[in-house]
């Protein structure tokens, strides 16, 4: 869970420039822990002795204490007892071969302090030719990490220090960060090439294979249907025509991709390797099975088999299933997991809702509800999730029902759109078993939903066009929205994966 200020460990005094020794004493590390260990379990007396030596004012000498604590390295388990953790004494042990000691530093921070991350972003940043300043750092690691580190923290500064001490970092003054990957590599067991691989991708290489992330393909797939989710969802252009030299060979040649034409007239296909499962995929369902709560392998089922534990399943594979539905129909958006409004494992996998944003040159938030029912989507359904869209300040509602929609209730999401700033856009069966095969297909389709929702908001003369006549009256519609109970639309605390079995249906 992110600290209200970083995410960052609390540096601030603890750093190599702030615990400025002579020649002849020890280095920085060894002096504290060995101050630490005369001290143990009695913080006071250790903050007047770094006041002492380093001539600190008192919150100051804190600050240092602090900073080797749990909000800081976790050298010492909590700043009040200020006891030696088990890492802590690991490096109580070797102060005295120093070169030992900050090389098992720097591997904590690396590993368990997000000091990889903060590395990767440097990468990053430079192969797009970006500035490595603090600023740019701290927005990269926020989106693509989601760590967050507060605008006014020095704490990348005093972490840098350290990894300086045990050379992953060589230059300490020059903003170009220069990087010592064999070093990373000793440390982590992190292959240096592969992680400049992934950072000296090109804009399209790094689309293209965001893309084949997203579609999770069984298998081969073709190459145009990877470029056309790449092209509209991570807003770069593949040129057709030299897509082989420039994206398809560099990514075979990484060891992600094998691509080949099957016959004339046939387009390419492209088929990931186990480099890519590894090195891209998986980390990304990790990410996302601990967000959503549910486990990696049921993310990796095709639409086909979650359609199938729709119609076959118990009642908790049915509600996992319809979660399911709802997230990968998120990703293949490029959307990110926000809340649960109603979970598929307590609905009977009869109903889910799930709230995922986008943010890309706007904020962009999508309501998505999936019915699993044998009845069209009616209008109550349809009027009720524009009541909590008001609430949630949505932007766009996508309805999944598999049997499709009522033409009263199309009217009535028709005269919505005319009326307010919000889309909604309607998926079924048939939509759904097409995207294994034609990943597009639900680019292609909401594409020609947006262009629809546009005809009805056309402003001529300053008015907007004449739509339908009202479906519900504006009575009918308030007396809808009171009857949802939006007070704890996204507040509720669901319960975990663990307390849904398959005993609980037996004693239905």
């Amino acid at each position: 869970m992110a600290r209200e200020n970083t995410d960052l460990p609390f540096g601030d005094a603890f750093s190599i420039n702030q615990l400025d020794l002579d020649g002849g004493e020890p280095s920085q590390l060894v002096y504290v822990l060995e101050l630490a260990e005369e001290h143990e379990g009695d913080p006071d007396a250790f903050d007047e002795a770094i006041a002492d030596r380093f001539d600190m004012q008192s919150y100051r000498a804190k600050n240092v204490r602090l900073g080797i604590s749990d909000a800081g390295y976790r050298i010492m388990n909590d700043s009040t007892e200020f006891e030696f953790t088990e890492f802590g004494k690991e490096l109580l042990d070797l102060t005295d071969d120093e070169d030992a000691l900050y090389d098992r530093f720097a591997q904590h921070i690396l590993q368990e302090l997000h000091g990889q991350q903060v590395i990767n972003v440097i990468m990053d940043l430079r192969s797009e030719g970006k500035s490595r300043k603090f600023d740019n750092i701290r927005r990269e690691l926020e989106d693509r990490y989601s760590l967050h580190i507060d605008q006014t923290s020095n704490h990348w500064s005093q972490m840098r220090g350290w990894l300086y001490k045990a050379d992953v970092i060589q230059n300490l003054r020059s903003p170009s960060y220069d990087i010592n990957w064999s070093k990373i590599e000793e440390l982590t067991g992190a292959t240096s090439d592969l992680v400049l691989e992934l950072s000296d991708l090109t804009g399209e290489q790094q689309g293209f294979l965001r893309a084949l992330a997203k579609i999770d393909p069984d298998g081969k797939i073709e190459g145009t249907k990877v470029r056309e989710v790449a092209e509209v969802e991570f807003s770069v252009e593949i040129d057709q025509n030299s897509i082989v030299p420039n994206v398809l060979d560099p990514l075979q040649d990484a060891g992600y991709i094998t691509h080949d034409k099957p016959t004339r007239g046939k387009p390419r296909v492209v088929e990931p390797t186990d480099q890519f499962e590894a090195d891209v995929l998986e980390p990304l369902l990790d990410d996302l099975s601990e967000y959503i709560g549910a486990p990696r392998s049921a993310l990796r089922k095709s639409f086909q088999e979650l359609l199938d534990d729709l119609d076959n399943g118990t009642k908790y594979e049915r509600g996992l299933a319809l979660e399911l539905l709802a997230i990968k129909i998120g990703r293949l958006l490029n959307l990110d997991y926000t809340a649960w409004r109603a979970r598929g494992r307590n609905t009977s996998g009869n109903e889910v809702d799930v709230v995922m944003d986008s943010v890309d040159i706007t904020f962009q938030r999508w309501q998505i509800q999936c019915k699993n029912t044998t009845s069209k989507l009616s209008i109550d359904e349809v009027t009720r999730e524009v009541g909590i869209s008001r609430r949630l300040k949505t932007d766009v509602i996508l309805l999944i029902g598999r049997e499709g929609v009522t033409s009263k209730a199309q009217q009535y999401a028709n005269l919505t759109m005319a009326d307010e700033n919000l889309s909604i856009v309607f998926l079924d069966d048939d939509d759904i078993m097409q995207l294994d095969e034609s990943p597009e297909h639900l680019i292609n389709k909401l594409q020609g939903e947006a262009r629809r929702a546009k005809s009805f908001k056309r402003i001529g003369d300053g008015h907007m066009v004449e739509v339908e006549e009202r479906m519900v009256g504006d009575e009918d519609e308030e007396a809808v929205e009171e009857d949802v109970d939006i007070t704890d639309i996204i507040d509720e605390e669901q319960p975990s994966l663990d307390d849904y079995t398959d005993e609980e249906e037996d004693s239905d």
